[in-house]
């Protein structure tokens, strides 16, 4: 942990505040809406973070501007009695909260007179103040981000961490009553896959110990044998203690997520829960199924190839709003081409029908969606389908067209089509990608 210190005169005082590590977990969601790290770390500054039992919490400009307010108001309720220092006062509250005001939109908290803070709200605000302008220097010291030129961009440790964190926020908010137990356990081990289970060793098993439980199984043994004297109790581990944890081959897989671009999905957040999938997936990828190949592709009057590093800050596309599947589709296809994978799957998230599609090299485009458009992109489906490709969508809408059309994608390609939310689509996305993991696993 990263901890700063500040030197007031000759006395040395430690920082309290939120360590890196928490300051970039509560900066993952800000990042994942704001798309630009810059405007995440303003809000952050902005509304500080709040105090927790395991955390110090981080008090943002808003909560300075609050205490400042409070002691203006006690100065003016005794407006009658004021003496000429005390009007001072008051002008110096005024001038500090103006200048607050201004650098909660941006302004570089290295020009707020810090000494102000330090004279009129006293010490612990001092402290708290340089805790809250250290943000940066912090993450970056940490290794979560770094400064290119005048902006800052996440690195690939801060990457890392942010996929993490959107894997733990979606296996999380799992529920038994929705979902059922979807909590999993899965130990990398090259090309085999170590279950959390385990069993009795026989000849010929791979030797994955599972200690705890050969131990037990010691433990028990000699307990229900006849007792011995406790100074020459030892544990005499036999063959039949030994437990191994099941080992299952793994099936290489190659994986395309088709995230829809399109305008409508800037609206009731769902661009960023499909972002903050796509991160998890790419996590839990590389992660736990390193042998398997993810591709990205973004659709939305066109299709393109999406980096993983640039998932944090992706946008919707203002500038090209329509629903071209049909092009995502044959990116994606290609893509797919290139693999030798007994397994290849595209999974599509999306909000509606195709609106838009390839006519002659340039785009078409028309809503309601034109009889052609719709039956393009079937075609493509069809392809998928001919070409052994699993599909399966995830759609965040219901209405009557709509679920229609996934209807006939899904009696053409034998796949599996979602209504979820953007709530819940990370736990509908993910628990179906390791559903289907373990039906691979062994094939």
């Amino acid at each position: 942990m990263i901890g700063y210190r500040y030197f007031y005169g000759k006395e040395l005082i430690p920082s309290q505040g939120a360590n890196a590590e928490e300051i970039l977990d509560h900066l993952s969601d800000l990042l994942l809406r704001e798309n630009d790290i810059g405007k995440a770390l303003d809000l952050l500054k902005q509304q500080g973070m709040k105090e927790r039992e395991e955390s110090p919490g981080l008090q943002g400009i808003h909560d300075f501007l609050e205490e400042l307010r409070r002691l203006k108001q006690r100065l003016q309720d005794c407006a009658s009695s004021l003496n000429s220092s005390a009007m001072e006062e008051l002008k110096r509250l005024e001038r500090l909260e103006n200048e607050l005001r201004r650098a909660s939109w941006g302004l570089d908290l290295e020009k707020i007179n810090a000494q102000e803070i330090r004279e009129l709200l006293g010490e612990k605000s001092y402290q708290l103040w340089n805790n809250l302008k250290a943000i940066p220097r912090l993450l970056e010291l940490s290794g979560y981000i770094e400064k290119l030129g005048a902006k800052y961009s996440l690195t690939p440790k801060g990457m890392r961490k942010i996929g993490q964190k959107a894997l733990q926020d979606i296996f999380s908010s799992l529920t038994r009553d929705a979902l059922g137990n979807h909590e999993t356990h899965l130990r990398g081990n090259g090309m085999n896959l170590l279950l959390e289970e385990s069993k009795p060793y026989q000849f010929g098993d791979p030797f994955h110990l599972n200690l705890s439980q050969t131990l037990m199984n010691t433990l028990v043994r000699q307990a229900l044998s006849s007792p011995r004297p406790k100074s020459t109790r030892l544990l005499d581990l036999c063959p039949d203690d030994f437990e191994v944890y099941q080992t299952e081959k793994r099936t290489r897989s190659a994986i395309v997520l088709m995230l829809d671009m399109s305008g409508s999905m800037a609206r009731d957040e769902k661009f960023f829960a499909a972002k903050k999938v796509a991160l998890a997936l790419h996590t839990l990828i590389h992660t736990q199924f390193r042998q398997d190949r993810l591709y990205l592709v973004g659709f939305s009057s066109y299709a393109r190839p999406l980096k993983d590093k640039d998932l944090p800050c992706l946008n919707w596309d203002l500038d090209n709003p329509y629903t071209n599947m049909e092009e995502g589709l044959i990116l994606a296809k290609s893509f797919l081409s290139r693999e030798h994978a007994p397994n290849k799957q595209i999974i599509m998230v999306s909000d509606g029908e195709p609106t838009a599609h390839l006519e002659n090299g340039r785009i078409f485009f028309q809503f309601p969606p034109h009889p052609k458009t719709l039956a393009k992109t079937l075609l493509e489906f069809k392809k998928c389908a001919s070409r052994g490709i699993n599909l399966n969508i995830f759609m965040l809408g219901q209405d009557a067209h709509l679920m229609q059309f996934v209807q006939q994608v899904s009696r053409i390609n034998r796949g599996r089509a979602f209504y979820t939310t953007p709530n819940n689509l990370g736990q509908y996305l993910l628990v179906d990608f390791l559903s289907n993991k373990r039906k691979w696993i062994g094939a």
